[in-house]
C-alpha cells in the first residue's frame, strides 16, 4: 500500500505532461515561442514612405519581418492615391490627383498569420527640376569640395550647368557621381560650364556632382549662386527646365516654337502681297499681250459706234471736226 502511494503522484505528473504535450500553436498569434519566429511585422522606417508628387514615377519597396514567408499583401481598407498600384510588397505608378490618401495594408505569412498597418500618403504638387550647389557657409581659403544635387528631376536624362565663379577662383576636378554616364566640363575665365549625361534617371535629392574649387593663393573667396544657369532635358531631347544665368526660367521649347509659328502666321502679310490681284499680270507679260483686248479698253472703243455718246468724254474727240488724232487734239487744250 505504500508503495502505491509513492508511484500515483509520480503517475499524475506523467499524465499531465503528456497531455500538454499534445496542444498546438493558436493561429495569428503574435509569438512564436514553439517555432522559434519572431512576430509578424511590418518593418517599413520610422520615417515613413516617400512622399509623391503628381506626374512622377513613384516606387516604394514595403518591408516585412518576421513570422514566416513567402509574405502575400493586400489593400485591407481606405483608398490608395490615383494611379498607384501595389504590387507584390511594392507600391509603385504615377500619381495623377494631389491630396493626402489614407489605407491600411494587410499581410499574411505562410502559416496565414496577418498583421495589418494603416498608412497616410501625400501627393503634392511636382516642385520645378532644379540643379543647386550646396555652398559652404563662409568663406573658402583652400580646396573645397561643392556637392551638386539635384530636386525634382523627372525624365532628366541629361543636363548643362553654367556657374560664374569668383574672382581668383577656379575649378580644379569635377567627379561624377554613380548616375553619371558622361561628364564634360571646361572653365572658360570665371564661368564653369558643366554637362551631364545619365544612364538611370537619378532620385530627388541625390548629389549628381562633386566640384572641387580652389581661390587663389593666399586669397579667400565666398561662394554664391548669384549667376548660376542650367537645362535639363529628356531621353527624347525636350526641354524640361531651362535657367539663364540672369534668372530667366522656361519650362518648354514646345511652346516657344509653337510661338515662333503663331508668329510666322500673324505675319503672313508678307506672303498675301505675294498674291496679289496687282502683281499677276506684271509676272506673266505673256498673258497680258494674250489678253490686251480684255485689258485695254482703248483698242475697242474708237471702232465701235462713232456716234457714240457714253458717259465718257475722251473718246468722242476723234469725231470733232479737226481730224487730228485724239491725242494731238487733246494736247492742244482746245475745249470740247
Amino acid at each position: 500500500m505504500t508503495k502505491v502511494r509513492k508511484t500515483w503522484p509520480a503517475l499524475a505528473l506523467a499524465l499531465a505532461v503528456g497531455v500538454a504535450g499534445c496542444g498546438q500553436p493558436v493561429t495569428n498569434t503574435p509569438t512564436g515561442s514553439s517555432g522559434g519566429r519572431d512576430v509578424l511585422y511590418f518593418s517599413d522606417s520610422a520615417a515613413g514612405l516617400p512622399v509623391m508628387y503628381v506626374g512622377e514615377e513613384y516606387t516604394a519597396d514595403l518591408s516585412v519581418s518576421g513570422g514566416a514567408g513567402p509574405y502575400s499583401l493586400k489593400v485591407a481598407g481606405g483608398k490608395l492615391p490615383p494611379g498607384i498600384r501595389l504590387s507584390g510588397q511594392k507600391l509603385t505608378g504615377t500619381p495623377t490627383a494631389t491630396g493626402s490618401y489614407q489605407f491600411s495594408l494587410e499581410v499574411t505569412d505562410s502559416t496565414l498569420s496577418t498583421r495589418s498597418k494603416e498608412y497616410t500618403l501625400n501627393v503634392n504638387t511636382l516642385p520645378p527640376l532644379a540643379l543647386v550647389p550646396t555652398l559652404p557657409t563662409g568663406e573658402i581659403r583652400g580646396e573645397t569640395r561643392i556637392p551638386l544635387m539635384i530636386t525634382a528631376p523627372r525624365t532628366v536624362r541629361a543636363a548643362q550647368l553654367s556657374w560664374e565663379l569668383p574672382a581668383g577662383t577656379s575649378v580644379t576636378r569635377v567627379q561624377a557621381s554613380e548616375q553619371n554616364s558622361v561628364m564634360f566640363w571646361q572653365q572658360t575665365g570665371q564661368v564653369l560650364t558643366l554637362d551631364m549625361g545619365f544612364k538611370t534617371i537619378p532620385r530627388t535629392g541625390v548629389r549628381v556632382a562633386l566640384i572641387t574649387v580652389k581661390p587663389d593663393k593666399d586669397k579667400a573667396a565666398l561662394l554664391n549662386t548669384t549667376k548660376l544657369g542650367y537645362e535639363a532635358r529628356d531621353g527624347t531631347g525636350k526641354l524640361l527646365i531651362s535657367r539663364t544665368m540672369a534668372g530667366v526660367v522656361r519650362t518648354s521649347d514646345t511652346a516657344t516654337r509653337d510661338g515662333d509659328q503663331d508668329g510666322a502666321t500673324s505675319g503672313s502679310p508678307e506672303k498675301a502681297t505675294e498674291t496679289l490681284p496687282a502683281q499677276t499680270p506684271v509676272q506673266s507679260p505673256a498673258e497680258n499681250s494674250a489678253q490686251n483686248p480684255v485689258q485695254s479698253p482703248a483698242n475697242p472703243v474708237p471702232t465701235p459706234p462713232a456716234g457714240s455718246s457714253g458717259g465718257d468724254e475722251k473718246p468722242t474727240p476723234p469725231k470733232l471736226p479737226g481730224g487730228g488724232e485724239p491725242g494731238a487734239y487733246l494736247n492742244l487744250g482746245a475745249p470740247l
